[in-house]
Formats: structure tokens, sequence, C-alpha cells
């Protein structure tokens, strides 16, 4: 289950900077990104750069502990639970690239819309 969940991250990973890629390219250089800022914030508008580097970030970060808690847990005098737990990463980077693909189509919805 750790290399599966290690692998399926990865890939996730690489899906969530070629949304950001994605959002470069086809994104107006002054279009404002919508980012999460906690409960209930999406309606957070950054600049286009803040937010395309924001989104990769938080799924690098999140990578890095699923790699950090796949160290931990495999090695042998380990005396958690198991890896079940660690599918839940997965399911949240696949959160993140979502609202991310959801973020770049709202920022194109309001084009330079400014929102204070």
């Amino acid at each position: 289950m750790t290399i599966v969940s290690f692998v399926t991250g990865a890939l996730l990973l690489v899906v969530i900077i070629g949304v950001a890629v994605y959002g470069w390219v086809t994104l107006p250089p002054d279009a404002r990104v919508p980012v999460h800022r906690g409960l209930g914030s999406y309606q957070s508008f950054v600049p286009k750069t803040v937010g395309l580097i924001t989104w990769p970030a938080v799924g690098v970060l999140l990578f890095a502990f699923l790699v950090a808690v796949v160290e931990h847990a495999s090695k042998r005098d380990h005396a958690g639970p198991g890896a079940v737990p660690l599918i839940l990463f997965p399911v949240v980077l696949a959160i993140i690239a979502a609202s991310e693909w959801g973020a770049i189509a709202t920022a194109r919805r309001h084009g330079t819309h400014r929102q204070p």
C-alpha cells in the first residue's frame, strides 16, 4: 500500500504542476486566481503568479509529508497501525488538483475582475 500511495501521490503532484503550467499559458497576465486560505475563503483572489505558485507549493509540501510518513512507516521497528491511512494523502492531492482546476476555470470566467 505504501508504494501505491507514493506512486499515486507522485503522479498527482505531476498533474498539479501540469495544471499550473496550463493556467500559466492560458490565463491572461493580469488574471487573478482564487486560492483557499482556510475554510470558507475560496474567494481570496491573488495575482496569477502567486496563485499558480501556491497550488503546486501546497502539493509539494503535502507530497514531502507523504514521503516522510512512508519513510517512517517502512522502518522495521515501526509499531503504527499500518499503511492503510497512507491512502488519504493521494486523496487529498486529488482534491487539490481538482480545486486548482476549478480555480483556473473561475479565474477564466472572472477575467480581470478584481475582488477586494
